[in-house]
């Protein structure tokens, strides 16, 4: 994987730009960057259903907290980049290379937490889908229902990320140490979370 400056792969550049970054072979930004996007995306449709429920104190509380979502989730999609590119970095080390294995087990490590954090703001999506799903603009439930599936897609391109990055720290990480392990552990209930999250859409109204 080629080295990219991180910086070039924010969200906050233009679509088109960021789009044509997207597929550079660079990984920043990559599959986590853009399932964080898909994110703000959804995002965006919920507030505009929240801002559409003039009246109703629980939508305007929504819309407010899915501002902040919605920055939350470019941050986390710039995160995603930079920890790609460090990733990349260390998967690019020669085998023979002492310092490959701890490399590339702190990288992975990394890109799964910058993963768990697509995946928490996704989390906290569905809680907004729940709310707006029950008092918000019935006429706007097509737009609710694309702010869905953009959550849907974000949350499972968290998990295949997540799960790809645990792969990684489980093949590279036989004698670490407690601190690894204790990693690992919380990333995999990091993970269990996020399925949950993602197979309760099917539930909510």
């Amino acid at each position: 994987m080629a080295e990219a400056d991180p910086s070039d792969a924010r969200a906050s550049i233009p679509l088109e730009q960021w789009l044509d970054r997207l597929g550079e072979a660079t990984g920043a930004p990559g599959g986590g960057s853009a399932s964080a996007v898909m994110l703000a995306l959804a995002a965006g449709l919920l507030r505009m259903v929240a801002e559409y429920t003039p009246g109703r104190d629980e939508a305007k509380a929504s819309g407010r907290r899915l501002l902040v979502l919605r920055t939350r989730a470019l941050h986390a999609s710039d995160a995603d980049s930079e920890a790609s590119v460090a990733l990349g970095a260390a998967l690019a080390l020669p085998t023979e290379d002492p310092a490959r294995e701890s490399r590339l087990l702190r990288a992975a490590v990394d890109g799964a937490r910058s993963s768990v954090e697509v995946g928490e703001v996704g989390i906290a999506l569905v809680a907004e889908l729940d709310v707006l799903g029950r008092v918000g603009n019935h006429h706007l439930d097509a737009d609710l229902a694309v702010a869905r599936e953009a959550l849907r897609a974000g949350l499972g391109g968290a998990l295949v990320n997540l799960r790809a990055n645990l792969d990684l720290v489980a093949a590279h990480s036989a004698g670490s140490g407690e601190a690894e392990s204790t990693s690992e552990g919380e990333l995999r209930r990091a993970e269990r979370r996020i399925t949950h999250a993602r197979g309760s859409l099917a539930e909510l109204p």
